[in-house]
């Protein structure tokens, strides 16, 4: 299993982006053009959910809500980077020790 800990939002941003299209099955120009919609109104059912949280968890071990098909892209990104002990608006690269 790997865990990032540390890495900026920009890059979660993009492994998340990669995620939803291996995973879940979402195209990179839906992606792009998602905007705050939820992932439902981007043709995701509780299936591709739950692939997405099978990989999230795998990459990050971090699980994230079943309520997912209800949030954002960047909703799930900054759920992912506080986990990770980022801040979600300043991509703060302190390790979760504070070190």
């Amino acid at each position: 299993m790997t865990v990032q800990r540390g890495v900026d939002t920009s890059t979660t941003r993009s492994e998340l982006a990669t995620i939803l299209t291996h995973a879940a099955g979402l195209s990179p120009e839906a992606i792009a053009d998602a905007g705050d919609a939820p992932l439902q109104d981007l043709g995701l059912d509780s299936l591709a959910v739950m692939q997405l949280q099978a990989a999230v968890k795998a990459r990050y071990d971090v699980e994230i809500p079943d309520e997912s098909l209800q949030l954002s892209i960047p909703e799930i990104n900054r759920f992912v980077a506080a986990r990770l002990g980022e801040h979600p608006t300043f991509g703060s690269q302190a390790s979760p020790s504070g070190a």
